[in-house]
């Protein structure tokens, strides 16, 4: 790891951080019990997972990561993939979950990154 620069280690950690978590909920979901359905999407779609995609996107943004305009793609695919793996039925309520914060974590990092550059150069 010593070869790759600070932007790309932190888009590695944040793109690995939220993996980790997406299969965490993933797993939780396969091997929970049965009639515990609504409280596992309440507590890891309405939660957990739009968390972890605002939190995720805000660092990666306000460090100047590597491809960080990207993330929101990413987790809104995950979003996605996963109820569908889970339900096998494919919607697109999936993708707000995730999409949505981490949008909005990249428009807020980007408004403070901005802010923070124009009082540095002054």
């Amino acid at each position: 790891m010593k070869n790759i620069n600070t932007y790309k280690k932190i888009s590695i950690i944040c793109y690995g951080f939220s993996v980790l978590i997406f299969l965490i909920i993933y797993l939780l979901g396969v091997f929970s019990p049965p009639g515990y359905e609504i409280g596992y999407f309440l507590l890891f779609f309405y939660n957990i997972m739009p968390i972890t995609a605002l939190v995720s996107s805000f660092i990666i943004t306000i460090k100047k990561g590597y491809l960080f305009w990207l993330y929101p793609v990413f987790v809104g695919l995950l979003g996605i993939l996963i109820p569908f793996l889970l339900t096998k039925s494919f919607e697109w309520m999936g993708s707000f979950f995730a999409f949505l914060p981490a949008l909005i974590g990249l428009a807020i990092g980007l408004i403070i990154r901005f802010v923070i550059e124009k009082h540095e150069t002054k």
